[in-house]
């Protein structure tokens, strides 16, 4: 049954591999660039990494992808090639979520993102052009008049292609958008293979691209027999698969037929054109909007907002300013926002700044910061004195090391400067809250 295959079949493919075009191998504007004209702002900038493959951030905290991919990575990463002036990276936050038993995962980051993709809401995305984004390769040899071989994987590059939603279907209780390799759109339409999983799905409403499928699935495993069989089978594109055998030995082999088309998937006619299966956003919407919209509320606040949502979320709700300590452990508040430590609880006295000096006479100031330095709107200065009145910043330090605990959403940065000399010293961190 065609149900049992998508979901017992053809998510293992989905391991390697990428974005194979119909009239070109990998063009050069599709690798690596965002589009342009009119498909500008169609996704491109909301891809990031998790592993090898792509996700989509879809509000200030968190970001979808394809579940099957595991939740083995503890950070997300932002080339510049959508759009960062430099790699940036991110720390995953807690456990993912799962929306039921779908094939999306979301996850929570400790820092800020500035922009996020808007998510599709209609039902109506049958018939629609979609940009779709993976980490593709070049395609493989060509089988003529049938399409082509799935290429290796040692050109792994990101790009971007295009094709039509075909339309939706259900399996096992979840709804698939698809599409087909049949060239409607024209040079830059796509097969996806299994490099894309996770990649975005984007369609365009009133102006707008809009987030409306994550990639998950293809029918992509065929044989040209006569006498098909795993070992004589090949992962392709195909954009007429007339004469070959599709299936596996396990799920058993069909011959497509040389005739006749179907829009259904369990009849065989239907696998004449490999087809692309992508997890439906609509179908799932309250629940991922339920997810994320505690993210979405706290973005529309300001840097004085977000202190006080965060004492909240820790349980104060008196003394809340920056200088109060309502766990008397002595450390304000905003130190404790800076350090990512408990401002209610005095076990958790994680303070920003501490200092020594070493042997050879070099002083070394050990400086803990949350990941969120500037979703927070917090900026650090160490200054220093040598008689507690007259105070000026510190400008000499040279960061010796820098320690990133991705899973608790701190790093720590150990700065050094020479024996400044002059007798007695001392610092202090200065923190200062945008307002």
């Amino acid at each position: 049954m065609w149900s049992t295959r998508i979901l017992a079949f053809l998510f293992p493919v989905l391991s390697a591999d990428g974005l194979i075009f119909i009239d070109g191998p990998s063009p050069a504007p599709n690798t690596e660039t965002a589009p342009g004209g009119s498909l500008a702002g169609s996704g491109w900038d909301f891809q990031v990494n998790y592993l090898n493959y792509h996700a989509t951030v879809i509000s200030p905290k968190h970001v979808i992808t394809a579940r099957h991919l595991g939740a083995s990575q503890k950070i997300l990463t932002r080339p510049v090639i959508f759009g960062a002036m430099e790699e940036e990276t991110y720390a995953i936050k807690g456990e993912r979520i799962l929306i039921g038993d779908t094939d999306f995962s979301i996850f929570e980051v400790w820092e800020t993102f500035a922009t996020w993709a808007e998510l599709y809401h209609g039902d109506d995305e049958a018939g629609r052009e979609l940009v779709i984004h993976g980490s593709g390769v070049d395609r493989g040899s060509e089988i003529p008049g049938v399409g082509w071989r799935w290429g290796t994987g040692e050109s792994r590059k990101s790009r971007w292609g295009r094709n039509v939603i075909k339309g939706a279907l259900t399996s096992k209780g979840n709804d698939f958008l698809y599409f087909s390799f049949d060239d409607l759109p024209g040079q830059d339409e796509v097969m996806a293979t299994g490099g894309d999983s996770g990649g975005g799905w984007f369609i365009r409403e009133e102006g707008i691209w809009k987030l409306a499928a994550v990639s998950s699935a293809v029918d992509a495993f065929y044989s040209q027999g006569p006498l098909p069989t795993n070992a004589n089978g090949f992962r392709g594109a195909v954009y007429d698969g007339s004469g070959l055998f599709y299936g596996s030995d396990a799920e058993g082999w069909k011959l497509i037929p040389t005739t006749g088309e179907s829009g259904d998937p369990e009849e065989i006619e239907f696998y004449r054109q490999s087809h692309t299966y992508g997890s439906r956003i609509s179908s799932r919407l309250k629940e991922i909007q339920a997810a994320i919209a505690p993210a979405l509320a706290w973005a529309e606040l300001d840097p004085p907002g977000r202190f006080t949502r965060w004492l909240a979320d820790h349980g104060v709700t008196v003394e809340t300013g920056v200088a109060d300590d309502p766990d008397r452990d002595g450390v304000a508040n905003l130190e404790e926002y800076l350090a990512e430590s408990d401002p209610s609880d005095p076990r958790v006295a994680q303070t920003g700044l501490s200092f020594e000096i070493l042997e050879s006479g070099v002083h070394r100031l050990t400086l803990r910061e949350t990941l969120d330095l500037a979703g927070r709107g917090l900026r650090v200065e160490i200054e220093s004195s040598p008689d507690l009145l007259a105070w000026r910043v510190v400008g000499e330090l040279i960061e010796h090391s820098q320690d990133r605990q991705n899973v608790d959403g701190f790093r720590r940065r150990v700065l050094e400067r020479g024996d400044p000399g002059g007798g007695t010293l001392f610092y202090r961190l200065r923190i200062s809250l945008s307002s």
